[in-house]
């Protein structure tokens, strides 16, 4: 059996966020990850922590020395890089040197690899510059970082895979939210450039974000595209995958109960939590196909 926490957008260091969807509490950082390591170590079960990305809210020195510090979590944590963990020219190499734990083999494309599933962590790109966001929002993979997918995708054999990137795949369906349009959407070429890419891999069940700050779960063509809301925000939230002989399970966890500090809560952007639908998921696991439940 397979099982981690999956969160995303802690920017620690922040002064305040700037994009958000529920009130942001980044100044409380450090007691929202001792609760979450209060947590983890409750659950006993937990193998590892998937970071999406946007770790930091800036990729200074500063920030990347006081995330190595703060996220020694009771299990390995395994960090996608975002846009505001790359806001320097450094910011990479800087990553690598202070937290090498974070990032398997040395690289920022790995693959964790487990009995069960084979999770693949690709960090899109936003601008001209490799690894580095200046104010350019255009999410896409360097064709290197698609052949690493294809190699690291051919090694899975008949296990599940699963594709983490920081950038969401698809906005937010009007469904959830009652707007008109979908919300937070991607650009087209990023979105047809995954699905194109997904549609090659027989074995590949789901594809996680991050970026938006919202509880999002879009099926496409049998595949989950899932994002989750920032853990810095009200409620605190985070998922929980679990991956066993047969089977796929996700639920969403807050940890707003067990914080010191009273927060405030939206009510008028409930859809950024989701209903039931974005915020578990069971997905039935066959060696001919996959079915969701």
């Amino acid at each position: 059996m397979t099982r981690f926490v999956y969160l995303s957008d802690t920017h620690l260091g922040a002064d305040g966020l700037g994009w958000h969807q529920q009130k942001g509490y980044p100044e409380r950082l450090r007691e929202i990850v001792a609760a979450l390591n209060d947590w983890i170590r409750q659950d006993g079960r937990i193998d590892f922590v998937l970071h999406g990305g946007d770790m930091t809210d800036v990729g200074t020195m500063d920030c990347i020395q006081q995330a190595s510090d703060l996220f020694k979590l009771p299990v390995p944590i395994h960090l996608c890089l975002g846009n505001h963990d790359l806001t320097e020219t450094t910011s990479l190499k800087n990553w690598l040197e202070v937290c090498p734990e974070f990032f398997i083999g040395g690289r920022p494309e790995y693959t964790v690899e487990t009995e069960e599933c084979f999770l693949h962590v690709i960090p899109n790109h936003w601008g001209d510059i490799p690894y580095c966001w200046i104010d350019t929002q255009n999410p896409h993979f360097l064709q290197n970082q698609v052949m690493i997918m294809d190699a690291q995708s051919a090694r899975a054999a008949a296990r599940p895979q699963i594709l983490l990137t920081h950038s969401p795949v698809f906005g937010l369906p009007p469904e959830q939210t009652g707007m008109a349009e979908p919300f937070h959407e991607r650009e087209m070429a990023f979105t047809e450039t995954v699905v194109e890419w997904v549609k090659k891999q027989s074995r590949l069940v789901c594809v996680l974000g991050g970026h938006n700050h919202l509880n999002m779960r879009v099926e496409h063509a049998g595949v989950n595209y899932v994002t989750v809301s920032a853990l810095t925000e009200v409620p605190f939230e985070f998922k929980v995958f679990e991956i066993g002989p047969g089977s796929l399970t996700m639920e969403t966890i807050s940890l707003a109960s067990q914080l010191s500090f009273r927060s405030e809560y939206d009510d008028s952007k409930s859809y950024v939590q989701g209903r039931e639908k974005e915020r578990t998921l069971k997905f039935t696991l066959s060696p001919e196909a996959f079915v969701s439940a």
